[in-house]
């Protein structure tokens, strides 16, 4: 959302089975909220990949839900096919499902976001396939990390169909915003698991349970909510410090980006 504010037109594409977005941006019980149908439906039957509508301004929605199941059992019977398959090429074809329905809609998009899973291998590798840019985010547990391992692996299998596949950083999210040692060991660990592929944004989300909380029973973003005057002013002071992190989180994200841009464009303008 906080690109869409800058004036960027974004589609946000939620390959999920969960669904939450709904909550998220308050669309639930509404039209925009279709349990991903519409997504399903492209996926498996060829339809136009179209979002289901305008969340905010600019802000363009695809939502997940529980239709999306079906999806996934194709994408397992796919698998189990290919690997019948001496090709490689074949054992590779079906994590690209994705890909041709979402180059059908990119000219008509500044920005598009794939917010995938954390668990579901599938759904992650037809995302990797289909997308330029990777951003992970990750918490501080070891469980988290070894998570963090493991995307690094599927993005290893996705590269083979999607060789212009670019890691553009991990997020560290739900930390104490005061803790500012405690960062620091937790950016440097990381660091040391991305061995250099990519960097660690500077850029943190902080945890505030209650926020999060308000946030979902509203329907609204901390940048929204925190303008509700008949909210408790410790809770605005709260919403307010997490919109200011993800508004430098954006900016930091879109920083990244220009920098990688510009770097893929430096061996043709060398030549």
């Amino acid at each position: 959302m906080a690109l869409a504010k800058t004036g960027l037109k974004v589609l946000l594409v939620e390959i999920d089975e969960q669904g939450n977005h709904n909550e998220d941006l308050g669309t639930t019980g509404s039209e925009l909220a279709d349990d991903g149908q519409a997504q399903a439906a492209a996926i498996l039957e060829g339809k136009p990949f179209a979002p289901v509508g305008e969340a905010r301004p600019n802000l363009f929605v695809i939502p997940g839900g529980t239709e999306l199941q079906d999806v996934v059992e194709e994408l397992y019977c796919q698998r189990r096919a290919a690997a019948l398959s001496d090709d490689a090429e074949d054992q590779l074809a079906w994590m690209g499902m994705y890909t041709a329905a979402i180059d059908a809609v990119r000219h008509l998009y500044d920005v598009i976001l794939l917010d995938v899973a954390p668990g579901s291998e599938p759904l992650q590798l037809q995302a990797l396939v289909a997308g330029d840019m990777v951003l992970v985010p990750t918490r501080s547990d070891p469980s988290s990390r070894k998570g963090l391992r493991t995307v690094a692996r599927r993005f290893g299998q996705a590269r083979p169909l999607n060789p212009l596949l670019r890691l553009l950083g991990v997020v560290v999210f739900a930390t104490a915003s005061s803790a500012t040692r405690v960062q620091q060991k937790i950016k440097s660990q990381l660091t040391e698991d991305l061995n250099g592929v990519a960097g660690v944004m500077e850029q943190t989300i902080r945890h505030v349970e209650a926020a999060a909380v308000a946030c979902r029973t509203h329907g609204k973003v901390p940048q929204e909510l925190a303008a509700d005057p008949d909210l408790d002013p410790a809770l605005r002071r709260s919403l307010h410090a997490l919109a200011g992190d993800y508004r430098s989180l954006a900016l930091e994200v879109l920083q990244a980006k220009a920098e990688l841009d510009h770097a893929d464009t430096r061996p043709e303008e060398a030549a």
